[in-house]
């Protein structure tokens, strides 16, 4: 049901997508389910290529697992009345907010789940707090440069220099 409501509401019908999605997960019980929790067990650990534990996928999955090794900021955009998240006071890590440097919560009253809308059809403002966010932490890191006395790069003459190159070197094999 939660499934089937989900893609009603986005202009699809549910038996629509049936002949792709029985090639993966059981349909009738993913347009049955009653529940969040039911739904994500259905698509995520009842799959016929893969099937796993609940405890299992939230152990591979949980959004907070790494975040004691963050080192970079991270927003946290938010909203009160957020239906799949639940009250922010059962759900939201406020302590990691409170105690670490590299967390922000952007916590506001309205938005919903990943909606953040403003009146009128399609507006949306989340982006602009994202790009106000990025804005700051730029303006932060200049001043931080400032503070510390660190070196800022000096130009001179002639091609710009190659920039090295990116590598990622974490391991996901927790």
């Amino acid at each position: 049901m939660a499934a089937a409501l989900h893609l009603q509401a986005h202009g699809g019908h549910p038996r629509r997508y049936a002949g792709a999605l029985a090639e993966v997960v059981d349909v009738d019980r993913l347009l049955g389910s009653r529940s969040l929790r039911e739904l994500e067990e259905t698509l995520f650990c009842r799959t016929r290529s893969r099937p796993t534990s609940w405890e299992s996928y939230w152990e591979r999955n949980e959004p907070l697992r790494d975040a004691d090794e963050a080192a970079v900021p991270v927003l946290c955009l938010c909203s009160a009345d957020d239906p799949v998240r639940g009250p922010p006071a059962r759900s939201l890590p406020r302590e990691l907010f409170r105690s670490s440097p590299y967390f922000f919560l952007l916590l506001t009253p309205h938005g919903g789940h990943c909606g953040f809308p403003r009146r009128g059809p399609g507006r949306c403002w989340a982006h602009e707090a994202v790009l106000e966010y990025f804005r700051a932490m730029a303006e932060f890191l200049r001043m931080e440069e400032r503070r510390k006395g660190l070196p800022r790069p000096r130009r001179c003459g002639g091609p710009p220099a190659e920039p090295p190159v990116f590598t990622w070197q974490r391991s996901y094999t927790r």
